[in-house]
């Protein structure tokens, strides 16, 4: 009975959350923050409240489907001319939203085990999962389409260092404090749903 409940538990939970992913990605402000070039996003919250609620596993998987729904959208719906080259690379798109998902439930199970209090694990984990995704996104762009990027940004590359500083600083810090808060609150009510042994 266990096992059943916890398999039914887990195809809701992943099933809901995979429609809010997609959801997400195609609604406007639903997901992104229309601010060019990169638009803030929410979208990783939805991958880590995964993780922190069925596992690290589970947190790939829907670190994946937030990856290739992106590519799709890129494909289908580009927004920018940066959509043609950035988001149409699985290993920008994707690679790094499945980071998303491992570094979630990763640092979860480490902090867990070392802290008493449940709700600082869920932070810091959260916090790290965030960063996770603008640093490799941005580590990405720089290594793969640095000059490209800087052109298209109408900066000198010498300067695309210092910009993209600056993004980590302002977006990537902003969406590491929005999941630092509400990630767990989400995670939290899930959990306790959980079927217990």
């Amino acid at each position: 009975m266990y096992q059943k409940n916890k398999s039914a538990y887990r195809t809701a939970i992943l099933g809901i959350l995979t429609a809010i992913i997609i959801i997400q990605n195609f609604v406007p402000l639903l997901g992104y923050i229309p601010i060019p070039p990169l638009n803030p996003t929410i979208i990783h919250i939805t991958v880590i409240v995964v993780s922190l609620t069925l596992g690290t596993k589970d947190g790939m998987i829907i670190g994946s489907v937030w990856g290739i729904t992106r590519m799709v959208k890129a494909f289908t719906m580009p927004a920018s001319p940066f959509d043609y080259f950035l988001w149409r690379n699985p290993i920008i798109a994707v690679i790094p939203r499945i980071m998303v998902g491992f570094v979630a439930g990763y640092v979860y199970n480490i902090c867990k085990k070392r802290m008493k209090n449940d709700s600082t694990a869920m932070i810091i984990s959260s916090v790290l999962a965030s960063l996770t995704n603008t640093i490799m996104v941005l580590g990405l762009i720089y290594i793969i389409y640095g000059e490209t990027y800087a052109s298209l940004l109408e900066v000198d590359f010498s300067n695309l260092l210092g910009v993209l500083g600056t993004v980590v600083l302002t977006s990537g810090i902003g969406e590491a404090i929005a999941a630092a808060i509400i990630a767990p609150i989400i995670a939290r009510p899930l959990k306790k749903f959980r079927p217990q042994k």
